[in-house]
């Protein structure tokens, strides 16, 4: 029960978190379990599942992560900026790398090639040099089971392989807030779920593939959390943050010292954006889906992937399985281990089903490496089918926006099932997107790839030329409009077949279209583009839903339509706008508690009604 003086806010970041006092009973920093300078014991749940996550990450990465957060530069903020709780000193190996800059563009030209290099395992080195056997499996998805080539079964395969990943041009830390304790991901950027269910593997694999390339609209339509650790920040969502905080890569594996006893480089941290598309299924005659759309680097378990594929597994599934498997678990109990021999028999004898018969354990083992869009395989113990988590809603203030969002993705996944709409984007290009859908202010400022014609290449011919159409840069470039394809897959083969000749035209010819999150949603007549929502709400009427149902989701739509055309705006932007015209907010990008208790005061009354928001809620 809460007392008098406490309250409780949907919000997806409390934002004084590290910053002064932020929890009742506070105590000292550097605490035995969290090993943080910044943040008090009290703050993590003392549950043996939360202590045991970040006991793991910290203990597997061989540091405490550090995350860099680019500080919002008002007029009056201190530039350089310097965090005066934590020294630039302490980042060592901790800031997150990433093939995409915080501009949002993607270099993918040292993905092209395998670099050779003796600091490079042989193992990795060796997986590289069969590299092209791979692209041909992807592109020709072999349904017949398939021994691994003599010699390399226990190797790492990399996809694209670059021995030293590049770098992320993080902003210097000079100019950002550093955090140094995987609570700031675990605990914290609060995430609207959606759990879809799907009706078999195959729906299931369409479901994952197609809104995959929504997430980075979703996500900056949802932006919530501007502030971080008392500071306004130079984004409004928490997605970066929250994948860097629980990164517990090696050293080994971020490429940033030689390849001993790691299985592989990676990109990306065990939070983050896919990896790979999984396509459509081997008996689908659905022929959307082009291996190169996997054109960024991954590298998976070959011992995984040969298991699967002699099991009758097609190659892209086992590969996504396999990717899964490059990671290891950071705790297991004794029961899902099966340890326990004596209870694992009863229960068989019982007729029931062992915690320790792999489920759970596999569940869990999901749990640890969570994406954007995640896959969940049926459950017999309790009853579910193949489920898609989608992971990239920013928690809203009201359960009207949050319910409003939900029923857009349910909606949404219906008319991709119904319609069977063709999403696809290459990866880097969704990375990209990613990227930008973090920035200030993204929903009005900034340009996402999107497919022009939704409707188009099932049958694997028409619309795929590959041309994309810049109609300008996202905000901070020179705005130049120009024709070019930007994704290279992995060899010159698939580049050459996959991209063509490019000339003058108008960007009705181009496959991807720069559009705004408007556009996209709510369509564009100039680029032909039809709208997401407007295909739902044709699609409605053929639910033959009750009249007040209808009408209700009707009016839920029209949030997201409003939010998308920016007639509302964010709860980030909200949030912003608030500090910056508070009486003590001194434009100096530092969030006072006084600041911060007046806007969650503000907030809660927004939430019960006792105040109205018209800019936010309509």
């Amino acid at each position: 029960m809460l007392e008098p003086d406490e309250m409780l806010l949907s919000i997806s970041q409390f934002p004084m978190l590290g910053s002064d006092v932020y929890i009742d009973g506070q105590s000292k920093a550097k605490g035995k379990q969290l090993r943080s300078l910044i943040l008090s014991e009290n703050c993590l749940n003392a549950m043996q599942p939360f202590t045991l996550e970040i006991a793991g990450i910290i203990d597997r990465r061989g540091i405490v992560p550090y995350t860099a957060v680019p500080v919002y530069r008002d007029v009056k903020t201190a530039w350089p900026f310097v965090d005066r709780d934590l020294s630039t000193e302490t980042l060592d190996f901790g800031i997150l790398q990433s093939s995409v800059g915080v501009d949002g563009t993607c270099d993918n030209s040292r993905n092209n090639s395998v670099v050779h290099s003796t600091n490079v395992s042989p193992g990795f080195a060796a997986a590289c040099n069969v590299n092209a056997t791979f692209s041909a499996a992807a592109s020709t998805q072999n349904k017949d089971a398939a021994a691994a080539p003599k010699g390399v079964e226990g190797w790492p395969y990399a996809v694209n392989p670059s021995p030293r990943p590049p770098m992320f041009e993080m902003p210097s830390s000079k100019n950002s807030l550093l955090l140094d304790s995987p609570l700031f991901g675990i605990g914290s950027g609060g995430v609207l779920r959606v759990t879809l269910c799907a009706a078999d593997l195959d729906e299931a694999r369409i479901l994952y593939d197609q809104l995959a390339p929504i997430c980075a609209i979703m996500t900056a339509l949802t932006a919530a959390t501007p502030i971080v650790k008392g500071h306004l920040t130079d984004r409004d969502c928490y997605w970066d943050v929250q994948c860097s905080a629980v990164d517990d890569r090696s050293a080994q594996e971020r490429g940033i010292v030689p390849l001993t006893t790691a299985k592989g480089t990676l990109l990306k941290s065990r939070f983050g954006s896919i990896d790979t598309y999984l396509g459509p299924g081997p008996t689908s005659n659905d022929l959307s889906f082009h291996p190169e759309f996997n054109d960024c680097q991954y590298t998976y378990d070959s011992n995984s992937y040969w298991k699967m594929k002699n099991g009758g597994v097609d190659h892209l599934l086992s590969q996504h399985v396999a990717r899964l498997f490059i990671r290891d678990l950071h705790y297991a109990s004794a029961e899902m281990l099966g340890e326990s021999q004596k209870g694992r028999d009863a229960g068989l004898n019982n007729g029931s089903r062992s915690a320790s018969d792999g489920q759970e354990h596999f569940k869990r083992f999901l749990g640890c490496n969570r994406q954007n869009v995640c896959l969940y395989p049926p459950n017999t113990r309790a009853g579910s089918g193949w489920e898609i988590e989608f992971m990239s809603l920013e928690v809203q203030l009201t359960d009207a926006e949050n319910a409003a969002f939900i029923t857009f993705m349910i909606l949404l996944s219906r008319v991709i099932i119904s319609y069977r709409l063709n999403l696809y984007l290459p990866i880097s290009l969704m990375d990209q997107n990613m990227s930008r859908a973090q920035k200030i202010s993204a929903v009005n400022n900034q340009l996402f790839f999107f497919r022009r014609d939704v409707f188009s290449g099932r049958d694997g011919k028409t619309a795929s030329t590959g041309r994309i159409s810049r109609r300008g840069y996202a905000s901070g470039s020179n705005g130049n409009s120009n024709w070019h394809t930007t994704h290279s897959p992995g060899s010159p083969s698939e580049r050459n077949a996959f991209h063509r000749q490019l000339g003058n035209g108008l960007s009705d010819t181009a496959e991807y279209v720069e559009l705004t999150v408007d556009e996209i949603l709510n369509g564009s007549k100039k680029y032909r583009v039809t709208g997401l929502l407007n295909i739902i709400l044709s699609f409605l009427p053929t639910m033959r839903l009750e009249y007040d149902v209808e009408q209700e989701l009707r009016r839920q739509l029209w949030l997201v339509r409003k939010r998308a055309n920016s007639t509302l705006i964010t709860l980030a932007t909200w949030m912003r706008t608030f500090v910056q015209r508070h009486p003590e907010y001194k434009h100096d990008s530092v969030v006072t508690p006084s600041i911060n208790y007046d806007m969650l005061r503000t907030l809660n009354d927004i939430e019960e009604g006792r105040t109205r928001a018209p800019e936010l809620l309509g």
